[in-house]
C-alpha cells in the first residue's frame, strides 16, 4: 500500500514537472502601460489595454507580465538580491529568470469615445476606437511587429480595422468595440506570430483522390479553436534545400485535445492528397525533413 502511494506521488510530481516545462516554453511578453493621445482619458486607455491583454490571454500564446505587477516583482527581486540570497544559487537564478522577458508590448490609444446620432427617431450610439500596438524583441531591441486599428463610422486614416455597427445603448457600443479588440489581436497574431505545425500522417480521410479530413499537431494548449483556418504547405527540394509553398487550406472542425485537432479541407483537396501520397512514399529520414506543414491563416474570402 505504501509503495503504491509513493508511486502515485512520484507520478504526480513528474506530471507537474512536465506541465511546468510546457508552460515555460511560452515566450514571455511584458505589457507596459499604454499611452494616450490628447482627449483620451487614462481610464479609457486602461480599459483598452486590459482588453488587449485579455485577448492575448485567450490565444494562450504568451506568458503575460503586467507592468502593474512590477512593484511587487521589484520588491521580490530586492529580497532575493540581499547578501544571503546572493549566496543561494537557486534564488539568484530565479531572480535572473524573473526578468527574462522575450517581448515588450507598447500601446497608444489615439481615440476612444462614444458618439450618438439620431436614426429613424431613435438615439443610436457608436464607439470611435483607434489604437496602435508595437511589439519589441528584448534580445535585439528591435521592433518585430506593429499595427494600428481604427474602428469608427468614418474609418479615417486607412488603418487596419472594421467598422462598428450602431448600438441602442452606450454600454452595447463599448461592448461591440471590446469584441473588435479580440478580433484585432487574433488577426494580428496570425499575421505576425502565426502558429505552425505539421499534419498527422495517419487516420486521414480520402474520397476519390481528394483529402477530405485530417489531423494536425495543434490543439487547445496552443489556443486553437473550432473554426480556425490553416494554410497547408508542401515541401520541395531546391538547390539541396527544402522549401515550402502553399497548396491549400483547412478549417478546424474539432479540437480533440491539447495537442491535436481534426480539420476539414476547404481548398486544394487534390493537391493535398497528392502531397500526402508523396510523403508516405518517403523513407523515415526523408519524412522527418519534409513533413507536410500547416500555418495559421485568415479565413478564405469565399467563406465570409
Amino acid at each position: 500500500m505504501l509503495k503504491r502511494i509513493i508511486t502515485c506521488v512520484v507520478l504526480l510530481c513528474v506530471a507537474m514537472i512536465v506541465v511546468k516545462a510546457q508552460e515555460a516554453k511560452k515566450p514571455r511578453m511584458y505589457v507596459e502601460h499604454f499611452t494616450e493621445a490628447n482627449g483620451v482619458s487614462e481610464s479609457d486607455s486602461d480599459k483598452i489595454r486590459h482588453a488587449v491583454m485579455a485577448a492575448l490571454n485567450k490565444t494562450k500564446r504568451f506568458e503575460l507580465v503586467d507592468q502593474d505587477a512590477e512593484h511587487s516583482m521589484k520588491k521580490e527581486g530586492e529580497r532575493r538580491s540581499d547578501e544571503k540570497a546572493l549566496s543561494d544559487e537557486k534564488a539568484r537564478t530565479q531572480t535572473i529568470t524573473a526578468a527574462a522577458h522575450d517581448y515588450i508590448l507598447n500601446g497608444n490609444v489615439l481615440a476612444c469615445s462614444v458618439k450618438s446620432e439620431q436614426k429613424d427617431g431613435k438615439t443610436m450610439y457608436s464607439c470611435v476606437l483607434n489604437y496602435s500596438i508595437t511589439v519589441t524583441e528584448v534580445v535585439s531591441s528591435t521592433t518585430v511587429a506593429t499595427a494600428t486599428f481604427d474602428h469608427s463610422p468614418s474609418g479615417l486614416g486607412g488603418t487596419v480595422g472594421k467598422f462598428l455597427d450602431l448600438s441602442d445603448s452606450k454600454d452595447k457600443a463599448i461592448t461591440s468595440a471590446v469584441n473588435m479588440i479580440n478580433s484585432d489581436i487574433g488577426d494580428f497574431l496570425i499575421k505576425e506570430f502565426p502558429l505552425e505545425s505539421t499534419i498527422v500522417p495517419m487516420d486521414y480521410e480520402v474520397k476519390k483522390d481528394k483529402l477530405v479530413k485530417c489531423y494536425i499537431n495543434l490543439g487547445s494548449d496552443h489556443g486553437v479553436k473550432k473554426g480556425d483556418y490553416f494554410s497547408v504547405l508542401a515541401p520541395s527540394m531546391r538547390a539541396g534545400r527544402t522549401t515550402y509553398s502553399e497548396i491549400g487550406k483547412m478549417k478546424v472542425e474539432e479540437v480533440v485535445d491539447g495537442t491535436m485537432s481534426q480539420c476539414k479541407i476547404v481548398q486544394g483537396d487534390k493537391k493535398i492528397f497528392t502531397a500526402m501520397e508523396a510523403f508516405q512514399a518517403l523513407d523515415e529520414a526523408a519524412q522527418n525533413q519534409q513533413a507536410l506543414k500547416v500555418k495559421a491563416t485568415v479565413a478564405p474570402l469565399f467563406s465570409l
